[in-house]
């Protein structure tokens, strides 16, 4: 696996080709599968539960390629946390939960206006302080299209994710996003100066990110597996 690339493959399959003890911080925005999310989809937790030894395997080689100092920011929402977290905590240990506030929602009953994110870290010298409670708009009701400044059903602002990078990595650190998506990690990360391995098995949604990344930035290579 070759830095500063995103593969069109699966990540399971690509993170196995990654050095043991090679990167220090892995950002996972994982397809959620169950729940209304803000474009309007739907899922059910039985799309979620029959991924369960993919997600275990995933996680075990998160916790391989890990530097011993390396951290792991997690996203999931309100369901499918139930299924996610025994399984992170069993092989990574969570640390932490974060709750993102994301100051607006979808919902007829009360509105989904957070998600949350599983943090682990083996580093013991690490004090960080402030809350867990972080308040970053979404892209709110923009979320439903994929034209405009929005390209991704569940794209990320790039606020939060250099909230991660800034705190976990330092310049030519190596980042890893297993599910690309918009390819919001990996544009932050290269202006931030950090090298970057990202997968993205989806062919739609590579091509879109790979529009907006020859767009934006010209410092990362997309390679097609078709």
């Amino acid at each position: 696996m070759k830095a500063n690339t995103i593969y069109q493959m699966d990540c399971l399959d690509g993170i196995k080709q990654i050095q043991s003890n090679s990167v220090t911080l892995i950002i996972a925005d994982p397809p959620y599968f169950l729940g209304m999310t803000h474009n309007g989809s739907k899922g059910s937790f039985v799309d979620l539960a029959i991924c369960k030894p993919f997600f275990l395997e995933l996680f075990k080689e998160f916790k391989r390629i890990l530097r011993p100092d390396g951290v792991v920011f997690y996203f999931t929402d309100w369901r499918g946390y139930a299924f996610y977290y025994p399984l992170f905590d069993s092989v990574l240990s969570a640390k932490n939960l974060i709750i993102w506030d994301k100051l607006s929602g979808p919902g007829s009953f009360y509105s989904y206006c957070h998600e949350l994110i599983l943090f682990h870290t083996s580093n013991t010298k690490l004090h960080l302080g402030g809350s867990n409670i972080w308040r970053n708009h979404s892209f709110g009701n923009e979320a439903k299209y994929t034209n405009g400044t929005k390209v991704h059903p569940t794209q990320k602002p790039k606020e939060l994710i250099q909230k991660m990078i800034e705190q976990h990595s330092q310049i030519g650190d190596l980042i890893c996003d297993p599910f690309c998506g918009s390819g919001t990690t990996a544009l932050v990360a290269r202006t931030m100066k950090r090298d970057f391995i990202g997968f993205e098995l989806d062919l739609a949604n590579f091509k879109i990110m790979r529009e907006r990344l020859q767009r934006d930035l010209t410092q990362i290579e997309t390679i097609d597996a078709t």
